[in-house]
């Protein structure tokens, strides 16, 4: 790739990068990094065996590898996640259908993404891959090196957290 050719790439890729590792680190410059890390790593990878369709998978692929492999430079993770796979004492009730009840959907959304932000990086980093990426408790639970149950502890526990700081 030439100059020009790697900005137009830059442009076209960086904000749905930044988006996602922002949403896996919960770190503004964090995110930032992971992105033009991904966005390097994809140039220096050999690009002409790639479809578009083919690298906008690789690179979402990359930037979320790169932001857990962030976050666990910063923190043990594992450590944490295991902490929390305890059994959930679940209740029936689901706070979330009083809040989905009373409020419109744009500002509810904007709500929850400001307050996502504010969960532990356990919680943050589970609702993550499984809301916003769409991956299911197998692949979540080998992404992050624990067990399924881990997984769904975490989301669990990060659902009522959230549940409860919206409310708030």
């Amino acid at each position: 790739m030439i100059p020009s050719e790697i900005r137009l790439f830059y442009d076209r890729y960086k904000k749905g990068l930044y988006n996602t590792a922002l949403r896996i680190t919960g770190n503004s410059m964090d995110a930032e990094e992971v992105a033009q890390d991904t966005i390097i790593k994809y140039i220096r990878f050999n690009t002409e065996k790639l479809s578009p369709q083919q690298t906008g998978v690789w690179l979402h692929r990359a930037c979320v590898n790169g932001a857990i492999d962030r976050v666990r430079r910063g923190k043990a993770l594992k450590a944490m996640l295991e902490q929390y796979a305890e059994d959930v004492n679940g209740t029936d009730e689901d706070p979330w259908n009083d809040i989905l009840a009373c409020e419109d959907t744009q500002s509810l959304m904007a709500r929850i993404k400001r307050k996502i932000q504010e969960l532990p990086e356990g919680y943050r980093i589970v609702l993550s891959l499984l809301l916003f990426e769409g991956y299911d408790y197998a692949e979540c639970a080998a992404i992050l090196k624990v067990g399924e149950s881990s997984v769904r502890s975490q989301y669990l526990r990060g659902k009522r957290k959230l549940a409860e700081l919206v409310s708030k």
